[in-house]
């Protein structure tokens, strides 16, 4: 059967997976896993959008929520912070309010991004996968 490689969104443990699996649990933190992929195609109200799996958000589409992916697509509109583990691909008629994350961004002409914006390497990617949403503590004076 083959198989495919998934990072865990809670710990970023990379775990095989039956390639028609839909969830798992992560054999180093023992969470649930949502490896679906998503297509949204209209207004979609949820808490969260977090899957090991890909997220496209077609032009008439809109979340009101944070998504942690792995992959991104926005040609409609995101109203949350976004932590993707590879690219995150903003189309012309693509917004996102809120902060990125990802190790890969691509903005097409007319594309928005109204928010913080950090881009880096895999590892990073990690670290942040990590912590989830939290945001990084301000410096402390010395």
């Amino acid at each position: 059967m083959p198989k495919r490689s998934v990072r865990c969104t809670y710990c970023a443990s990379l775990t095989e997976v039956s390639a028609r699996a839909i969830s798992v649990v992560c054999p180093a933190c023992n969470k649930r896993l949502n490896i679906e992929n998503y297509q949204i195609q209209r207004y979609h109200p949820v808490h969260e959008i977090r899957t090991c799996g890909n997220v496209v958000v077609e032009k008439r589409g809109h979340v009101p929520a944070p998504i942690l992916a792995d992959n991104l697509v926005v040609r409609g509109q995101v109203d949350g912070d976004v932590t993707v583990m590879g690219s995150v691909s903003i189309d012309g008629t693509g917004q996102i309010h809120g902060d990125v994350r990802a190790a890969i961004l691509a903005v097409s002409d007319g594309g928005v991004i109204d928010g913080f914006v950090r881009v880096g390497a895999s590892d990073e990617t990690e670290r942040i996968a990590k912590r989830g949403w939290e945001r990084e503590a301000p410096a402390e004076p010395s």
